[in-house]
């Protein structure tokens, strides 16, 4: 009778003993815990009547978006390493006989002297005249560390280029 008694005692205060402990936040489909995910958003724009051009930068990390106005770029911070999995490219096209969008995701090292490209993005197939929003999804896995800047570059803003809005999101998580 105490044998049972005893093996029940034991099954049901493993499960018990187990809560008490502090559990690993569950992981998600890269591998890691849901706050080490990291997007960034890297904006740029010009004023199509006064030709003025502007770049923002937003952060979504933790289930927060923090955003940066005016910003160049974002640094991958001290003692963390940014590791990216994939991007999406925008473009707003105006009406025009300008060429088609060309835009670049930029990686810098100011520290190394580094600067040179990611990923291209190049809109060839929108025909002149043509406006509306064009997108495109690049995939990678590039690991950044501290001191590295991501920026976007356009090659022309309305009238030269049909642009005049870009936005690269990029997608990764921490290490």
């Amino acid at each position: 009778m105490y044998k049972p008694l005893a093996i029940t005692v034991l099954l049901l205060a493993s499960p018990l003993c187990a809560q008490g402990r502090h559990p690993t936040p569950p992981l998600t489909h890269l591998g890691v815990p849901a706050a080490n995910l990291l997007t960034v958003d890297l904006s740029t724009r010009s004023d199509l009547s006064t030709g003025v051009v502007t770049t923002d930068v937003g952060t979504f990390e933790n289930g927060v978006w923090t955003w940066n106005y005016g910003a160049k770029g974002f640094e991958v911070a001290k003692g963390r390493t940014f590791i990216v999995t994939d991007a999406q490219a925008w473009v707003l096209h105006e009406g025009g006989t300008g060429t088609p969008a060309s835009l670049e995701l930029m990686l810098d090292y100011p520290a190394g002297g580094f600067a040179g490209s990611m990923a291209l993005f190049a809109f060839r197939e929108v025909p002149a005249n043509a406006s509306g929003v064009q997108r495109q999804t690049w995939t990678s896995g590039f690991a950044l560390t501290e001191g590295l800047r991501l920026h976007i570059w356009v090659q022309n803003f309305y009238p030269a280029s049909l642009m005049s809005m870009a936005r690269i999101i990029v997608h990764g998580y921490y290490l």
